[in-house]
């Protein structure tokens, strides 16, 4: 499958939200050249592990129920947990699945957020399948 967009950077800390809802995520400088903010299905490969491929949803943007600091990429892989910190690595953004939104509390972001992780692994479970 052809990405929407490819990104590459070396992964940097970032605002640690994700970790203390139980989604820690790998956090990449905003790019220039991007698509549209929003969440979506991606990969991740990563160059200094032999391009090994891990299925992951992202979110980019300015994450407006927790604005402070700069906009980034925050890459969530969806079948290992792995200290990837100054590490560089290329995402691949291959399903748009919704629009950044804000949210009235972070409960009810960490419970989309789990429907975007399920979302994302029945994407991969279908393509894998051949269903479109």
């Amino acid at each position: 499958m052809k990405p929407i967009a490819v990104v590459q950077g070396v992964v940097m800390p970032g605002k640690r939200i994700g970790r203390t809802l139980g989604v820690p995520t790998a956090n990449l400088p905003f790019p220039a050249d991007r698509p549209q903010n929003g969440v979506y299905v991606a990969r991740v490969l990563l160059p200094d592990d032999n391009n090994r491929a891990e299925e992951a949803v992202l979110s980019q943007g300015y994450h407006p129920t927790v604005p402070e600091g700069a906009p980034t990429v925050e890459v969530f892989l969806l079948n290992r947990q792995e200290n990837l910190y100054d590490r560089p690595i290329t995402v691949e953004y291959l399903h748009y699945i919704r629009p950044e939104i804000k949210f009235e509390s972070r409960e009810a972001m960490r419970q989309q957020m789990l429907r975007d992780i399920q979302f994302s692994r029945d994407w991969f479970r279908d393509q894998a399948t051949g269903i479109e």
